[in-house]
Order: C-alpha cells, then sequence, then structure tokens
C-alpha cells in the first residue's frame, strides 16, 4: 500500500531526539481497543488511544510488488482487564489499524501519523499469566478473495442478510422455478393468430397475377396486387 508522510512527520523522524510511537486499533464488537505505544495517552482522529508502554511485539511488515496476500501478527502487552476481556469476541474479519506516528519536544502528536497497514482481523487468542498478552492476526483485505461467498438468490438468504422482513424483492422468487412464461401473449391459454406472408409466383399470359398464401401471412386486399399493365 502506498504511504505518505507529512512534512512535519519527515522533519520530526529527522531529529536528534526520535520520539516515535505505535498506534493500534482493533474493532472489537463490543467497543474498539485502541492503544499506543508512549507513556501517555494519546488523542489522534478525536479518539484516545491509551498508553501501554510496552505495546508488545509487531511482526515486520512485509512489501511486495506482486498481487499477493500479506498479513501482520501482533502480540499486545499491557492491555487493562477490560479490554482483555473483549478479546474473547468474536471479531474475526472486523478491521484492524497499525499507525507510525512522532511526538514532538513537548511531546504532542505531530501531525499525521502514517497508516503502516490496514486489514481484517483473522485469530485472536489471549495468554494469562502474570499480566495478559493478546495475540492478533491481521490479513490484508485481499484475502477475501480468495474466500468463496456463498449466497443464493433466494427469499430466506435474502432475509437472514438484512435480518428485515421488509426486504421483500427475492418473495416470490420460488414461484418461478420450471414456470413457463408466455411473453407477450395476452392470455395463457389463448394463441396468437400466426403471421401470414404473400409470395407472388409471377404474372400469367393474360395478365392475372398468382400468389401462395401460408399460415404466417396477414390477409391481403383486393387492391394489393394490381395488373402492371392496367
Amino acid at each position: 500500500m502506498s504511504r505518505t508522510a507529512s512534512g512535519a512527520s519527515l522533519t520530526e523522524a529527522s531529529s536528534e531526539s526520535l520520539r516515535a510511537l505505535l498506534l493500534v486499533e482493533l474493532d472489537w464488537p463490543s467497543i474498539p481497543l485502541r492503544v499506543n505505544s508512549s507513556d501517555r495517552d494519546i488523542v489522534f482522529e478525536s479518539n484516545t488511544y491509551a498508553a501501554v508502554g510496552q505495546l508488545g511485539t509487531i511482526s515486520p511488515i512485509g512489501e511486495t510488488g506482486e498481487l499477493r496476500v500479506s498479513g501482520l501478527e501482533l502480540a499486545l502487552s499491557g492491555i487493562d482487564s477490560a479490554n482483555v476481556a473483549h478479546a474473547f469476541e468474536n471479531a474475526q474479519g472486523r478491521a484492524g489499524k497499525v499507525w507510525v506516528g512522532f511526538l514532538d519536544a513537548s511531546y504532542a502528536l505531530v501531525a499525521d501519523p502514517v497508516l503502516m497497514f490496514e486489514g481484517l482481523i483473522d485469530t485472536v487468542s489471549v495468554e494469562v499469566g502474570e499480566t495478559a498478552t493478546v495475540r492478533v492476526t491481521l490479513e490484508n483485505r485481499l484475502v477475501a478473495w480468495e474466500r468463496p461467498k456463498v449466497r443464493r438468490y433466494t427469499n430466506e438468504d435474502q432475509q437472514q442478510r438484512w435480518g428485515s422482513p421488509v426486504d421483500q424483492f427475492l418473495e416470490f422468487v420460488a414461484q418461478t422455478v420450471d414456470k413457463e412464461l408466455l411473453w407477450g401473449i395476452p392470455g395463457n391459454n389463448e394463441q396468437v393468430p400466426r403471421e401470414q406472408s404473400t409470395q407472388t409466383s409471377g404474372f400469367g399470359g393474360d395478365g392475372s397475377v398468382s400468389t401462395q398464401r401460408d399460415d404466417r401471412s396477414t390477409p391481403l386486399g383486393p387492391n394489393h396486387f394490381r395488373d402492371p399493365g392496367r
């Protein structure tokens, strides 16, 4: 993924006193987990990222020129017990993000931290000892291409998808199975008269015109053909 660092971040990254930090956001079903690796709470995009000091470990973020799925592993430590409890919820498929940011001399967040990874939560495990460690695996969004989407054009699937009987778009789809549709016919038991056509065979010796008419022809009036000699 492309990354753009602001001018302020580039300036701070090249300073002698480098104060870098990580910001992690995991979209737990009950309440999002937002933590950072500094010793103080950080407000970013109107959200507070709690300080955990030593955040834990993050696997290297791989880069490739190929269209290939790459993931990220997080081992988060120093998380309070309330957030550890949320880790037991089913968060698979929910969003996870990791930013790299910098603090200035007054320990304020420099504008526009760089989004290093954005993906979907795959697995979550909790290791409990003297302290609790939450291990999270994030997958690139491209992983969705490898997963089949099993959906059906049925009323039951539609209701399950939206969780409400309000959407009745597929209510009668089951009745259309093997149903013979008579397109353009006035009634189901009526038959449209077959169109008739007239073919000209030629002119007789007496100047008359001989014709052939099949059951697809339209009836012709008495003046439809005329003797060209008259």
